[in-house]
């Protein structure tokens, strides 16, 4: 169950992170005082916050998954 619960915390921050150089991208677009390498350096700080995102949320359903399945086995009473 740690290992549930520490997956759901690194989910909510990456999720802020996300959040965050999505704003700071935004901000910097609309501005339009950035330059090419600050714009560059936000896109790829929100594609690794996005992949560290679907790959948390992803090892959660699968956790989840084998979770419910293992549940289903013991309560059925059949191994």
């Amino acid at each position: 169950m740690s290992q549930v619960r520490q997956l759901r915390q690194l989910r909510a921050i990456y999720g802020g992170g996300a959040v965050a150089w999505t704003l700071c991208l935004a901000l910097t677009a609309l501005r339009g005082d950035g330059s090419a390498r600050q714009t560059v350096t936000l896109l790829g700080l929100l594609t690794v916050f996005l992949v560290l995102l679907f790959w948390s949320s992803r090892s959660l359903s699968g956790i989840s998954a084998s979770d419910a399945g293992s549940r289903k086995r013991t309560e059925g009473g059949k191994p």
